[in-house]
């Protein structure tokens, strides 16, 4: 029997053991091992429950216009464990001068597709206003040569537009700097609409259209998704249940790969208790810097494109108080903060608004993002210094004097990808290399995307590679 080993334990190295084990219960005689070094399986994705709190170490949810993540919960039988964010506060706000300003109705990230709104929302200075409109007559690039999230957002939308918007809402997504972030690779529906639209506001109008024409045949009483979701007891049930699902496949935890060598037939890997595993293929499913390490004596050439993939730090907070005398309202899913207010946050979620079922009654959560490629130094403080800093954000941007409950900080040194201009070129030009090396696969959030929906696509890709070879190897 054909053998897969696949190196690292996060949500694209435990999809791409799913969809083997998948396989492997039609008959396709495939045994294969899941390498994790640390105690838990999952990667960033970790939950705490205790005393009717849920607290997201890392993601708290998934995006359902990619579709990978339900169809795997659907798959794991967890269809009616999904929710949906709650109707009942959707505004987002912008920290502009210490003040919480609406993001306007209808702003589809940062396009806007209500009139109205946009006109009377003080957002954005009237000249900020007409520049934006601008969008309608701007003509489209004549090339698809990559560029800056920043470079794409002034030549369509205007600096008004970059700084309140592109760089807290989507640059903060990646924690990135949106001068040196790719357009291409991180947002590429902003780079099609403009080639078929022509204008980024004609295109969002005419696909508001047809969502609605969508909706209209959703039978009554069917609720859709809201565009983020979640699991009612936090993610790791995904993890949870594909690890208990998933009984073809071995798993192994707190096992650490420290060489991987080409053997005569395959691949030879040596474990931390020096003992050896042989293996037909390995995926490694590790970041890229760790892949690196894993594949330098193999090939020092993909071991040095994949370093150029960079990686920042970042650190988030979780921060619950008693409701009663809590002095804001919480009227929201939270507020972004632009680079030019100087404050110390990127982001503030309101966890109790987004997901109420995460907190008990009586009580409310937010959520704190620092760091990134553009703070940086301020993610990798000690936890009470992250911790005290944090809390004199809220007090001077919100007015929260109270006595929380209780303070977690989540620190990730060095563990957020960085899609820089020229990513989409780079990771070819490892995947094209990789292909002298018959039996390796590389998947997870440094290649074609970040979010969970993305590294379930990218590892069960890898899977089906992996698959595939071995079959044409069997053939031949």
């Amino acid at each position: 029997m054909k053998k897969i080993v696949i190196i690292g334990g996060g949500i694209a190295g435990l999809a791409a053991a799913y969809h083997i084990h998948e396989e492997t219960s039609k008959s396709t005689p495939v045994a294969c091992t899941l390498l994790e070094s640390s105690e838990k399986f999952g990667g960033k994705i970790s939950t705490m429950r205790f005393d009717g709190f849920i607290v997201e170490r890392g993601p708290d949810s998934f995006i359902s216009q990619k579709p990978q993540a339900i169809e795997l919960c659907k798959k794991l039988g967890l269809e009616d464990r999904l929710t949906s964010t709650s109707p009942d506060h959707p505004n987002t706000y912008v920290c502009l001068k210490n003040k919480l300003v609406t993001m306007p109705d209808g702003l589809s990230l940062m396009i806007p597709t209500k009139f109205m709104p946009f006109i009377f929302s003080p957002l954005f200075s009237w000249l900020g206003k007409i520049r934006m409109g601008m969008d309608l007559f701007i003509p489209k690039k004549k090339n698809n040569d990559d560029e800056s999230l920043a470079s794409f957002v002034r030549r369509r939308m205007g600096k008004e537009a970059l700084e309140k918007m592109a760089e807290p809402m989507l640059a903060g997504i990646y924690a990135s700097d949106p001068e040196l972030m790719s357009i291409n690779s991180t947002f590429p529906m902003f780079v099609q609409t403009e080639q078929k639209y022509r204008s980024l506001i004609l295109g969002m109008l005419a696909r508001k259209r047809q969502q609605m024409i969508h909706q209209a045949k959703v039978p009554k009483g069917k609720q859709p998704f809201s565009l983020f979701m979640t699991l009612k007891n936090g993610l790791d049930e995904m993890v949870e249940t594909l690890v208990k699902k998933a009984t073809n496949i071995t798993f192994r935890a707190g096992t650490k790969v420290m060489d991987l060598s080409r053997a005569e037939e395959g691949w030879r890997l040596t474990l931390d208790d020096k003992s050896f595993i042989n293996a037909d293929a390995v995926i490694l499913a590790t970041p890229a810097k760790i892949s690196a390490y894993l594949i330098e004596k193999t090939s020092s050439k993909v071991a040095s494109l994949l370093n150029r993939i960079r990686y920042v730090s970042t650190a988030t907070v979780s921060i619950a108080y008693e409701k009663e005398g809590f002095p804001h309202s919480l009227d929201g899913f939270g507020f972004v903060v632009p680079k030019k207010e100087r404050k110390r946050i990127l982001a503030c979620t309101w966890t109790s608004s987004k997901f109420p079922e995460r907190v008990p009654e009586k009580h409310v959560m937010l959520r704190c993002f620092v760091g990134g490629a553009m703070r940086e130094e301020l993610a990798e403080l000690d936890e009470d210094a992250i911790a005290t800093m944090v809390r004199e954000e809220l007090l001077d941007i919100m007015g929260i004097d109270c006595e929380p409950v209780f303070l977690k900080v989540f620190k990730y040194k060095k563990s957020n990808v960085q899609y820089q201009v020229g990513h989409a070129s780079l990771i070819k030009s490892i995947r094209e290399e990789l292909q002298s090396f018959p039996g390796l696969f590389v998947t997870g959030s440094a290649y074609t995307g970040i979010g969970i929906p993305d590294c379930i696509r990218d590892g069960m890709n890898a899977a089906k590679e992996a698959i595939e070879f071995l079959a044409n190897k069997t053939n031949t």
